[in-house]
């Protein structure tokens, strides 16, 4: 059993390093012959090779599978008011120092932060996986919430 493959216009365009709308004018004008696949064409590797010449059959039909493992990053921005630049300081090294114990963990989350004293306000923004994220959001709610005082 021969196995019949079907390239898209994107990947014609890759093995021939042309424009993508080149190979489409191609199909249109019939000098390269396609099959409509509802509304996309289709190339055999047959008729790419007549197209060439044949100069393709050393060529993959695509490329090499990539392996891929999916990542997914949050940003969280808080911002804290009401907070005494000692708090502040205390929230700001206990997160820098959660961060730290992850040394060579493989992923690389980010934490920082800025106090404004003329307005008494802590905005801390993290970047990291979720899991990481959430428990950053919660160790920053459980310190003022723990260190809350009336200013």
């Amino acid at each position: 059993m021969m196995t019949t493959y079907l390239l898209t216009p994107d990947q014609v365009a890759q093995l021939l390093n042309l424009h993508v709308r080149t190979v489409r004018r191609y199909l249109r004008e019939g000098r390269l012959k396609g099959k409509r696949v509802g509304k996309e064409y289709r190339v055999t590797r047959a008729d790419l090779d007549e197209f060439t010449g044949g100069q393709t059959a050393d060529l993959p039909v695509a490329g090499p599978a990539i392996a891929r493992k999916r990542h997914v990053i949050a940003s969280s921005i808080i911002d804290v008011d009401v907070v005494s630049p000692e708090e502040s300081h205390r929230v700001t090294t206990m997160l820098m120092a959660s961060l730290n114990s992850r040394r060579g963990a493989g992923d690389f989350p980010s934490v920082n932060s800025i106090y404004y004293p003329e307005q008494a306000k802590l905005r801390i923004t993290i970047t990291a996986n979720l899991e990481l994220t959430a428990s950053m959001l919660q160790l920053v709610n459980g310190m003022l919430e723990n260190g809350r005082s009336e200013h």
